[in-house]
């Protein structure tokens, strides 16, 4: 009997739509929840890892110390206030534990040299389990206790997990001990499957109706099938060629959400850097106000502005960029010399240069010509370039350079500001203008400076582009002439 109803043409295609549905949900519905599932443990990861190292720069490494000293017998500690000193170590868990409404305690471990592992010192929880040993530890943590990091998620006899811990110093900088943050993945994978198997039910129990549906139709259309078949033929086609708009569509919409999500991500990582640092500094200078020196709390306060201000300038990067992007700048294009302009950003960052110990030179004269574009627009194309510049120099035979060569090529100016610096792969120097670009080799990204540059020039209809050769790093734009 089924044979008997593939024979049928329109009963071929009723199935294969069917089944290819029910294979493009169940795909689409897999792939979602690995995808929600690797941001949930990405975002979970950089929480722990900021909650953990704010607790490290709390928890004094001294007082820890003596501490695990003074009870080094197995549960000497039975209840929080037993000891002043244990007390003020759980407070500061307790205070962070409820603060950042985690679901699992936070604790400190000290590691054992003679048996090799890790024993729990101070915790969050009511009750302590003063040196009970850990015996579940993740290679990860062995490896690195004193430096801190993250441990993606791992299962135990517990359950699946997510961890982030730091180090605790001394006031001579030596790590004493280690402090955890988990938090359990158990509740978001079960969710996320729930979530994953009713999608999918919902989709089948929409396919089921239309299938009937299609079913009962296309019995009618059999018996008009041959008088038909040239308008099927023609709607066929037609749907092809939707189905590939669509298709195409749709992978333009995935790339433009991957960069979303990318640009998302390297934006909150960026400002987390600071906020966190400013964060940690600030509660430092709080919790630790009686027992500071006066040059500890100026450099504390210094660190606290100057992450302050960065912040600042990151997110007024982030939103003329925004603007760049929308349109909302509007161009005030107006004759000026590019002489004078330069001229008093050198002016500026001749003393920043000098303060870094490198070398700047132009080789602007008198003669050089006018330019017609947008003044404060240009102004901020030369900032961006000698900020990077700066950031990004190293030096060539000892010597820290940076050179500003202006040329006239009818009917543009050529304009080329390079600097000293490790020579970057070639493959590489195209993406420099890309938000938040990082390369293999260095630790900072290019930041928003070089993509609102790059904006600033396009909106002047004219390119930017960027070499990297025998340790010169250099950027070039041309702007039209004013005659």
């Amino acid at each position: 009997m089924v044979f008997n109803f593939l024979k049928k043409p329109t009963n071929r295609i009723l199935v294969l739509v069917s089944v290819g549905y029910l294979l493009i949900t169940a795909y689409f519905t897999v792939w979602n929840y690995r995808r929600q599932s690797e941001q949930y443990e990405e975002r979970s990861l950089f929480r722990l890892e900021g909650i953990a190292n704010a607790l490290a720069l709390q928890i004094s490494g001294d007082l820890h110390r003596q501490v695990v000293a003074r009870y080094p017998l197995h549960d000497a500690v039975l209840f929080n206030t037993q000891d002043t000193d244990y007390y003020n170590l759980h407070y500061i868990l307790r205070r962070n534990y409820e603060a950042n409404m985690l679901e699992t305690p936070t604790y400190t471990m000290v590691f054992d040299s003679l048996s090799r592992n890790f024993q729990f010192i101070a915790t969050s929880n009511d009750a302590p389990y003063f040196r009970h040993v850990y015996h579940s530890s993740h290679p990860i943590l062995q490896e690195r206790f004193t430096e801190g990091g993250k441990i993606p998620m791992y299962k135990d006899q517990f359950g699946m997990w997510l961890t982030a811990f730091a180090p605790v110093r001394d006031s001579h900088g030596n790590s004493v001990a280690v402090v955890m943050v988990d938090e359990k993945f158990d509740a978001f994978a079960a969710k996320a499957q729930n979530l994953a198997l009713r999608n999918l039910a919902i989709a089948l129990c929409l396919i089921l109706p239309v299938i009937i549906l299609l079913f009962l139709g296309l019995r009618r259309l059999l018996f008009r099938e041959n008088r038909i078949k040239k308008r099927l033929e023609d709607a066929y086609s037609e749907n092809l060629t939707i189905s590939q708009q669509l298709i195409e569509s749709n992978d333009k919409l995935k790339e433009i959400d991957t960069l979303r999500r990318e640009m998302i991500a390297n934006i909150s990582h960026d400002l987390r850097t600071p906020l966190t640092n400013l964060s940690g500094y600030l509660e430092t200078l709080f919790m630790r106000r009686h027992t500071l020196t006066m040059d500890e709390r100026e450099r504390f306060l210094t660190i606290a502005q100057s992450e302050s201000t960065r912040l600042k300038k990151m997110i007024e990067d982030l939103f003329e960029l925004s603007k760049l992007e929308s349109n909302a700048i509007k161009l005030t294009v107006e004759p000026f010399p590019i002489a004078e302009l330069l001229g008093d950003v050198m002016a500026k960052y001749e003393v920043i240069c000098g303060e870094k110990g490198i070398q700047i030179a132009t080789n602007l004269s008198e003669t050089t010509p006018w330019v017609k574009a947008d003044l404060k627009l240009i102004d901020r194309v030369f900032q961006n370039l000698l900020d990077n510049a700066i950031r990004h120099n190293a030096p060539l035979n000892g010597v820290s350079s940076i050179l500003i060569n202006v040329q006239t090529l009818e009917p543009k100016l050529v304009i080329n500001i390079a600097n000293s610096s490790k020579t970057i792969d070639p493959s590489v120097v195209p993406l420099l203008f890309d938000r938040y670009f990082k390369t293999s080799t260095s630790e900072h990204s290019t930041g928003l400076g070089l993509a609102i540059a790059q904006k600033i020039i396009n909106l002047h209809g004219c390119e930017i582009h960027a070499t990297s050769v025998d340790n010169w790093t250099a950027f070039e734009f041309r702007l039209p002439l004013y005659k």
